[in-house]
This record gives C-alpha cells, sequence and structure tokens, in this order.
C-alpha cells in the first residue's frame, strides 16, 4: 500500500483516506481527540463513539458542519473503498484507538498517540498483528521510564493527603483532556474533596458515560480551596502563585522521568506517569506486533528508528526523512 507522510497528515492514496489529517480533507480517521490529531475535518470522519462525542464538544464549529460521521467502536470493522477498516484500543486517552487497514492482503496499523501499560480511564491498548506498523514515539529514548497506572494512583493520593493534612493545598496540574480527568478520577474514589478548573470538568461528563465517574467533585472556586485537592490547567499555575495560596504542586506526566523536571516544572513532587509509551513499551509494542517494516513518527522519531535498526528491524522516521530532502532542495 502506498502510504504518503506530509506536515497536514499521513495520506493513503489508494483508498483516498487520511490519518489524524490537520487541514480540510474529504475522508479522515481520527484516532482521538486532542488537538493535534483532530482538527480541520470535513466530510467523512470515522473515530470511535467517544472520539465523536469529544470532538462535537471541543469543536462544535467544525463537528455541526455537514459531515458524515462513522463511529467505529473497538473490535468493530467497516469496509472501505476496497479495504477493512477495523478499531482496537491504544490505552492513549478515552477513545484512543488504533486501526488496522486490511488490503488487498498487506496489514498496516496506524497506531495514533498509544501506550502499552493500563490506563487510570480508558480501554487497555491491543497489540495487533500486522506487515507494516506506523507508530509514534513521544517517549523514544531509554531514558524514559514510568510508573504503572497502579503506583500513580498511590502517588497522587498520598501526596494529596500529606498536604492536606499539613495544612496545604495539593494542586495537580493536568490537560483539559486526558490527563486531567484522570487524576480527578483518582482523588475522588480515594475520598479527597477536589476542586477542577472548568476545562477539565467540561469533558468529564464523556468519561462519566464510559463509567468513569467522579463522585463529590467541586467547581474551582478561588475563595473555596481550604481542605480541597485542587487539578488545574497547565496556564492557571501562574494564576495560583500570584494568590499568595499555601499551595504544593505536583508535576503528573511523563516529563517528569528526566532529570530537569523539577527545574522545568516548578513541582516538588514528580509523578512520572504518562499517557503516552515509555522506552520499553515502544519496543514491546513493535516487537510483538510482528511488523515486517516500521515507520515512526512523532517525537524522537529518528532516534527511536535508529535504535530499530539496531535490533534488525526495518524503520523510517518518514518526516525527519522529508525535512532534510526540502532542507537540501533549498540548499540546492
Amino acid at each position: 500500500m502506498e502510504i504518503q507522510f506530509t506536515p497536514l497528515g499521513i495520506y493513503l492514496p489508494e483508498i483516498e483516506l487520511w490519518l489524524d489529517s490537520q487541514e480540510l480533507c474529504e475522508n479522515s480517521w481520527i484516532s482521538h481527540g486532542h488537538s493535534d490529531h483532530a482538527r480541520g475535518l470535513h466530510c467523512t470522519v470515522i473515530a470511535t463513539p467517544e472520539t465523536l462525542r469529544i470532538y462535537r464538544i471541543r469543536w462544535p464549529e467544525e463537528a455541526n458542519m455537514p459531515q458524515d460521521l462513522h463511529a467505529l467502536g473497538y473490535g468493530q470493522s467497516m469496509q472501505w473503498r476496497g479495504a477493512t477498516l477495523t478499531a482496537y484500543p491504544a490505552s492513549h486517552i478515552l477513545g484512543a484507538a488504533q486501526l488496522l487497514i486490511d488490503y488487498r492482503g498487506e496489514r498496516v496499523v496506524y497506531t495514533g498517540d498509544i501506550k502499552l501499560r493500563e490506563p487510570i480511564c480508558g480501554a487497555k491498548t491491543e497489540i495487533i498483528p500486522c506487515d507494516r506498523l506506523i507508530i509514534e514515539s513521544t517517549f523514544g529514548l531509554p531514558i524514559y521510564r514510568f510508573l504503572s497506572s497502579d503506583d500513580a494512583r498511590h502517588r497522587i493520593v498520598a501526596f494529596a493527603r500529606e498536604c492536606l493534612q499539613d495544612g496545604i493545598t495539593p494542586v495537580f496540574v493536568g490537560y483539559p483532556l486526558g490527563r486531567g480527568q484522570e487524576v480527578v478520577h483518582v482523588l475522588c474514589h480515594a475520598g479527597v474533596s477536589t476542586a477542577v478548573h472548568g476545562a477539565i470538568a467540561r469533558l468529564m461528563p464523556v468519561y462519566a458515560e464510559s463509567g468513569f465517574t467522579f463522585p463529590g467533585w467541586f467547581p474551582y472556586n478561588a475563595k473555596e480551596t481550604e481542605g480541597k485537592a485542587l487539578v488545574v490547567v497547565p496556564g492557571f499555575r501562574a494564576h495560583l502563585e500570584a494568590s499568595g495560596k499555601n499551595t504544593r504542586l505536583a508535576y503528573v506526566s511523563g516529563w517528569a522521568a528526566i532529570d530537569n523536571a523539577r527545574n522545568r516544572s516548578g513541582a516538588e513532587e514528580l509523578i512520572a506517569y504518562s499517557d503516552h509509551a515509555d522506552f520499553d513499551e515502544l519496543l514491546a509494542l513493535v516487537g510483538s506486533s510482528g511488523a515486517g517494516e516500521v515507520d515512526v513518527v512523532h517525537g524522537y522519531t529518528e532516534a527511536f528508528a535508529h535504535i530499530l535498526r539496531q535490533r534488525d528491524i526495518t524503520a523510517r522516521a518518514p518526516h525527519a526523512a522529508a525535512a532534510r530532502s526540502d532542507a537540501e532542495a533549498m540548499e540546492g
């Protein structure tokens, strides 16, 4: 199958399908609801039911335009221009999915953002045997190794309780989609009174519809933070610092695994839990897929592709190669 790697997404011309297109297009698969994967799509959109609900909420001006929306649940297949498309869980965020494209006897898997470990909120990744694998490598270096979801739960709750016992307000910074809801879910189920920033609370109903509940949470109110853990978005940290409140910050992220994370984040507590695969998980995903060819996209693409080639796996970093070709053409 011909696969074109472009700055606007990945295109499969033989079946006229884009994978996570960033611009207007006729037909696109959306792997999950983050804005770097789900934006600017018109006409036909294929995604899991959860991703489509998130898409409609986050970008109503696009999701409400005349479109043909196809909900493809985990394990479900559909016929598309001579190919069979099947969705499988990816563990990244709620609704995240891999796509298996079975076309003329070739099996191609596009992972989108993925991890192997079980997520706090979401479905656990299934490894799909394939001939060619297109995999993201956000943390594709050996320095990145992350906590399990159980260990992350323990660290999150322990930090919150320690702070509250000392009369300090624990603050967790989470993204509006994904990490934010997971931290709130953990705290609420541990019985920790939790106040939630509106950008995170906005998407909590989608999680609740999928069975991930948030008992006893409160909307964030600057005047009512005493005795509560706070879960806020990254840009809110400066506001809290200016408020003069007695707070301690926890950084829950894959980036918490690196040496300078404390200086970069300003956090006292580093919890290396991610919605992406760490280095060992990426190796396991590639090895277990049985893929004869691997295309590495996003993150440390050239480095991870080089590591795979050292293990006798045919691997490429197509976006990096395209960027080099463009630069060489300009220099020429």
